[in-house]
């Protein structure tokens, strides 16, 4: 039943995913907001999906900031699930991601539309200069932005000692002096990462539940930044994964 389930899953995320974004290639030629109806469209569409064959419910703990309130959502990464329904939840956002996804046919082109801030892992201080200059024309623009500390999905029970997080998100943090939203969830126990396979039945309360934690403010330090962030996501995200035990 759940391979079944999975299957017929997949073939909503990828074929569906396929479809919407050929026929909407027209909008590339228009604004950033017209991708973004696309964008928000698509995630609806993947998160009945999950609703529809998954079974599987989204519990939002927490308060999510004001659209117009500037800041950078820290978020837990274990699965596709929080790229898909992170972005929705948090008014599309400008993702931080690898550079290389901007190159993927098609999809690429509405990363680079959607005002994605792309990042060369390889290239050192100067891929993160020039990952400040981009977050800092966000800001000048009025867009949030959305990064996964620990650069790589996480399964479930892996510690931020195997996977610590990296000196990017205090980067964006000290060059855009916004607040920084750690965001802690569960979803790594429905959707592993390079699973072909779901697992609703993982989830006792039947619902991926993600918590918005209090804002860090800007001003602190690296060393004291980075600790205070990976407490808080760490220890929350690992609490929500207990609770469906």
């Amino acid at each position: 039943m759940i391979f079944f389930r999975s299957l017929i899953f997949n073939i909503q995320f990828y074929l569906g995913t396929s479809i919407l974004v050929t026929l909407c290639l027209p909008c590339l030629l228009f604004s950033r907001n017209v991708v973004m109806v696309v964008n928000r469209i698509w995630c609806l569409i993947m998160i009945k999906g999950m609703k529809w064959w998954l079974g599987t419910d989204i519990k939002v703990i927490g308060k999510i900031p004001s659209k117009d309130k500037v800041v950078i959502y820290a978020i837990k990464h274990q699965s596709a699930w929080e790229t898909v329904f992170c972005t929705d939840l948090f008014s599309m956002p400008s993702i931080v991601l690898k550079k290389v996804l901007i190159y993927l046919p098609i999809i690429g082109l509405y990363f680079l539309k959607s005002g994605a801030i792309p990042i060369t892992r390889d290239q050192g201080i100067n891929a993160l200069k020039k990952m400040g200059r981009n977050a800092k024309k966000a800001v000048k623009e009025k867009r949030s932005m959305m990064i996964f500390p620990q650069g790589t999905r996480v399964d479930p029970g892996i510690s931020s000692i195997e996977k610590p997080y990296l000196p990017g998100v205090f980067f964006l943090y000290s060059q855009t002096k916004v607040p920084v939203i750690p965001v802690a969830h569960n979803a790594g126990l429905l959707w592993p990462k390079n699973s072909f396979m779901k697992y609703p039945n993982r989830l006792k309360s039947k619902a991926v539940t993600i918590k918005i934690l209090p804002a860090i403010e800007p001003g602190l330090s690296k060393i004291k930044f980075l600790k205070k962030l990976e407490s808080v996501i760490e220890h929350h995200s690992n609490d929500l994964i207990e609770l469906e035990k």
